[in-house]
């Protein structure tokens, strides 16, 4: 266990909004969230699965609703509000809080409730990435249930929810959300930390602060942060050039959109709060669940929200983790894919960029 600070929450910030493939939350935002989690106290514990006790509770922390409506409605007490409902439901004291996903944000939300409660954040994740629904986890693959969640906004609306379908709380959740001006914080997947150690994907947040960190050296040398990361990531160049058309609008608390880079390596992206899809004259080059990851011209990650016409832009892709390359873990995309006009089965980026 180690207590991170101010940069350690930078640099992850920085990375989960990489890793968070086009979602997870805005670099930007990602940095006044530390401001207010360090209002708190001077920094967070991050401990490793396996210093979790195995008979400890927990449960997974995140952000629902647009990205775009995070923007003006910046969380504070409301992950911890959430987690509260969901504790005292359940009958539990909290242990330990799990991010749901990488992302700039979301890597960063339960820290808010680890440091107001004095307890641990888990340094792993359900999906390496960021995903726009929350069944889309090693969780529920692992069949540890969603239901029942606590949900919060900062006016301290709480709401508990139990359903016997993901799809059920997926779309009640995000109904609630919307009417509380589009975006709370929920607590969902509570877990013993024998079950979390079963189940977790481990060390991602500490991989966001090693991707965080080179970014940020990377720019302090002047160097080009997109080569930086093809280096030393295992990434593939997937396009580069300058954002001709973006294309995008929320619809039930989901911001749907394309992307069109036209230059030096043009390319299409097509997204569901994240990026979905990447195709070049129709040619698919990667899909989820494997990651599509975009800087602008300064090297800073951009999520669908920031991007703008006009913009310099950097795509990579990279494999998912092995734990969520599977079958199963493909199939829970399969109705963002249909609503994209995508219906083809998944091949591995490494395979669709000629490296296998």
């Amino acid at each position: 266990m180690r207590t991170i600070g101010r940069e350690q929450m930078l640099d992850i910030s920085v990375g989960g909004g990489f890793l968070g493939a086009g979602g997870g939350g805005s670099v930007r935002e990602g940095a006044k969230l530390v401001d207010r989690i360090l209002q708190f106290g001077t920094g967070v514990e991050l401990a490793s699965a396996d210093e979790i006790d195995d008979e400890a509770w927990g449960a997974v922390i995140a952000g629902m609703g647009s990205p775009v409506a995070s923007r003006s409605n910046p969380r504070t007490y409301s992950p911890t509000w959430a987690m509260e409902t969901l504790a005292e439901a359940m009958g539990f004291e909290p242990a330990f809080v799990i991010p749901f996903e990488t992302g700039a944000g979301n890597s960063l939300t339960p820290m808010q409730v680890a440091i107001q409660k004095n307890i641990p954040v888990v340094d792993g994740d359900p999906v390496g990435r960021a995903v726009p629904q929350i069944d889309m986890t090693t969780f529920h693959l692992g069949g540890i249930h969603i239901s029942p969640l606590g949900l919060a906004n900062e006016d301290r609306i709480t709401a508990l929810l139990r359903t016997e379908s993901p799809y059920d709380m997926e779309r009640v959740g995000r109904a609630i959300a919307s009417e509380l001006g589009g975006v709370a914080a929920i607590a969902c997947y509570a877990m013993r930390g024998v079950d979390m150690k079963r189940h977790i994907i481990r060390d991602t947040t500490t991989l966001c602060e090693g991707i965080g960190a080179a970014i940020r050296t990377t720019r302090e040398s002047g160097g080009d942060v997109a080569a930086a990361l093809l280096e030393r990531f295992d990434a593939y160049l997937l396009g580069r050039g300058t954002v001709a058309a973006v294309e995008s609008g929320t619809r039930g608390g989901f911001d749907f959109g394309r992307v069109e880079v036209r230059g030096d390596v043009p390319l299409d992206v097509a997204f569901q709060n994240e990026n979905m899809v990447a195709t070049r004259d129709g040619t698919v080059l990667a899909t989820v669940p494997d990651l599509i990851c975009a800087v602008d011209g300064e090297g800073i990650p951009m999520t669908n929200a920031d991007i703008v016409e006009g913009m310099e832009i950097t795509y990579l892709g990279m494999a998912a983790n092995p734990a969520f390359r599977s079958p199963e873990a493909f199939a829970l995309f399969s109705r963002a894919l249909d609503v994209l006009g995508f219906r083809e089965d998944f091949v591995p980026i490494e395979n669709l960029m000629g490296h296998d």
